[in-house]
């Protein structure tokens, strides 16, 4: 279990061994959801859109219109947990 501390000014750094389980690099987003019933907070890794919309990602499965379409929610700031 990794273990992260608030800080004064209310921020947090993500331990090493979360950063490199999920893959998680500077420019990446990370998204969050409440589940207050359960008292708990789910994170999304969205990684790097500029990177991703740049084709910097060996992704056989990327295509014009899936980049296109992220490109789109990011500027009329729809980019959400569920993408």
């Amino acid at each position: 279990m990794a273990i992260s501390k608030v800080s004064k000014k209310e921020l947090i750094s993500i331990p090493a061994e979360v950063r490199k389980a999920l893959d998680i690099e500077e420019g990446d987003m990370l998204v969050w959801k409440i589940d207050k019933k359960h008292g708990m907070a789910i994170v999304k890794v969205i990684k790097n859109p500029i990177k991703y919309l740049k084709g910097k990602y060996n992704d056989p499965n990327l295509t014009y219109e899936k980049v296109e379409g992220v490109a789109d929610k990011l500027l009329i700031g729809e980019l959400h947990a569920d993408n």
